[in-house]
């Protein structure tokens, strides 16, 4: 919905208004004792995006956005979940000529290749196999240099909220040979980001990820950590990926990838196992049929304990803006004894890992 407008030849004010409501509820199969059976959010997010000034080739524009969500079921019971938020969605202003782009507040800061698993995804909090996935952002000032249209080099600084200590990163990346190749260097210091991984460790961080197509689309992605430690202990994340379209229907697109971590003695262990070492294999099955159906699958397996998960979707557009989608969640562990996986667990108190289905409801405007 747009709001209104006032142009000059050295500055410019227009604004649009934007937002999405969505609710949902799911029916936990087999809740643990005294939780309820039904988990069920509520979103409402308000935002507005436009353009401040303009003046030779500059420009400044903005988003802003807020969202108010509530919980309740299982999942806010066990404290997985706040049962009122109310934030900051997005929040910042960005000044940019074409070739560099200065942006400061609430932003995504998403790269690499990986498609399930992301090593590079340092800031990224999106669960990838839920409904209409979000990262929520991070407060902070990212600065971009593009050296031509193929080619970019760009930093960042977010603030550590914790001794006044900074992250501070850098990264490039250019196409090579129809390759899409990238590296990055980072500083970790402790903080108080507690919804990213690994916040509380002090650490340097680099890494790549490689990404092309000669019939099927391949990537690798990985990332080594140092932990600030007088052995300096490490962390080593890899992913290997593949994908393919087959000409059937509309299009049946199949994803796989392997991903493997392993860490050395000596490093911040937080495996819910206590291993130092597994490997996953994921893979993603999707396909349209028609203009206003698409159904996938994510099936994402752990090879050392055996445990898996089956998430199953299906998306109806109800109109332009509506849409509808029903969704599940089936996990178990192949091996017999103990159930308790990285990707399914029995236990006492719910965990996020348990079978459901579900339907939600999602609203643009």
């Amino acid at each position: 919905m747009s709001g209104f407008s006032f142009n000059s030849l050295l500055w410019a004010f227009d604004i649009d208004f934007e937002g999405r409501f969505r609710t949902g509820s799911q029916w936990v199969v087999d809740p643990p004792a005294f939780h309820k059976d039904f988990d069920s959010d509520l979103e409402l997010r308000l935002g507005f995006l436009g353009t401040l000034l303009e003046k030779d080739n500059w420009v400044l524009d903005f988003e802003f956005s807020a969202d108010a969500l509530q919980v309740d079921g299982p999942s806010e019971q066990a404290g997985l979940r706040e049962e009122t938020e109310l934030d900051f969605f997005r929040a910042w202003l960005r000044l940019d000529n074409g070739e560099s782009k200065i942006r400061g507040g609430r932003q995504k800061i998403l790269f690499g290749s990986g498609s399930i698993f992301r090593p590079l995804g340092l800031f990224d909090t999106r669960d990838v196999t839920g409904v209409v996935p979000q990262t929520r952002g991070v407060d902070g000032l990212r600065v971009t240099h593009f050296l031509s249209p193929t080619t970019l080099i760009e930093t960042w600084l977010i603030p550590a909220k914790k001794n006044d200590a900074f992250i501070f990163g850098l990264r490039g990346e250019l196409f090579w040979n129809d390759i899409e190749a990238g590296a990055m260097v980072q500083y970790h210091p402790k903080s108080d980001l507690e919804g990213l991984p690994g916040f509380n460790q002090e650490m340097v961080q680099m890494g790549y990820h490689l990404k092309g197509e000669m019939e099927v689309g391949f990537w690798n992605e990985s990332r080594l950590d140092i932990e600030m430690k007088p052995s300096e202990p490490t962390q080593f994340d890899t992913v290997l990926g593949i994908d393919y379209t087959f000409d059937l229907g509309e299009g049946l697109h199949v994803l796989a990838e392997y991903f493997f971590t392993t860490r050395s003695k000596g490093f911040s262990l937080i495996d819910t196992k206590g291993q130092r070492s597994y490997q996953q294999i994921g893979i993603a099955v999707d396909q349209p049929v028609g203009i206003d159906i698409k159904w996938q699958i994510f099936c994402i397996y752990d090879l050392r304990d055996q445990s898996l998960q089956w998430i199953p979707q299906i998306e109806y557009a109800l109109t332009d803006t509506l849409f509808l989608y029903a969704h599940g969640r089936v996990g178990g562990v192949l091996k017999s004894g103990e159930k308790n996986g990285r990707l399914f667990q029995k236990t006492g108190t719910f965990n996020g890992t348990e079978p459901l289905v579900g339907l939600t409801l999602v609203n643009y405007f």
